[in-house]
């Protein structure tokens, strides 16, 4: 309970949320690398035990914290204040359907203080479980909507294929997949594209995750990297019922 409550406090206390600064006069490649950096980074994370929850009855509550780097953006368009990195917290809830089926939800409380908000979900498919190792097998679809500074918004999709290995309470996994991200941009007088009306960019990249799920009862943290144009780095403490 004690190292509960100390990770509890821990992950709200790095929520020092930043505000991050979004050039205007944003032309196609401008355009094309911010979503790289804010559409891939802010996709759906695993971020825990990739192993089934069980059957029906069982149930997943969490809160995660994400960092994504953000240097390179204020250099883009007409340039911006420079932000090293932006990061925001999303409170997650999973279920599981039907032996080894869970989906899980996610969205971005609406009191930090800042105009990032989301909000998506995952389904996840344990199919194999090795009869004589603690490994396990689980493909994982993901789509979000993220919304930055209300002037970018990114639908982000994908599919990862991801390897668990658990060693009594400690579970490490990685995984490899595809994730598609479309960035779509603000026109106008008010907007940030280089011309006078709404812009969006499709991209689709490669991606390659590895993590450690440690378990203290019924609670959890989990420790994440991503790696799309960038690494992303991610936390979460949760617990599983």
């Amino acid at each position: 309970m004690k190292w509960s409550l100390f990770l509890a406090n821990f992950l709200l206390s790095l929520s020092a949320f930043a505000t991050l600064a979004i050039p205007k006069n944003l032309d196609s490649s401008d355009r094309q690398k911010i979503t790289e950096i804010l559409g891939f980074s802010s996709a759906s994370k695993i971020l825990g035990n990739p192993f089934s929850l069980g059957g029906y009855a069982g149930i997943e509550v969490g809160y995660s914290f994400e960092v994504i780097a953000t240097t390179e953006v204020a250099q883009l368009g007409d340039g911006a204040e420079r932000t090293a990195e932006v990061s925001f917290g999303q409170l997650t809830l999973g279920k599981g359907l039907y032996n080894n089926l869970d989906v899980y939800l996610q969205f971005t409380p609406f009191s930090q203080g800042l105009d990032i908000t989301g909000y998506g979900g995952q389904v996840r498919w344990g199919f194999y479980q090795a009869e004589y190792l603690p490994a396990h097998l689980s493909l994982i679809a993901y789509a979000n909507t993220m919304s930055f500074e209300n002037v970018i918004t990114t639908n982000t999709t994908g599919m990862d294929l991801v390897a668990g290995f658990s060693v009594e309470d400690v579970t490490l996994y990685t995984g490899i997949g595809m994730t598609r991200s479309i960035g779509t941009f603000l026109g106008g007088a008010d907007g940030i594209t280089d011309t006078t009306s709404t812009s969006q960019e499709d991209l689709t990249e490669s991606h390659y995750l590895a993590g450690i799920n440690i378990k203290l009862s019924k609670m959890f943290v989990a420790l994440q990297l991503d790696r799309y144009s960038q690494a992303t780095y991610s936390a979460k403490l949760g617990a599983r019922f």
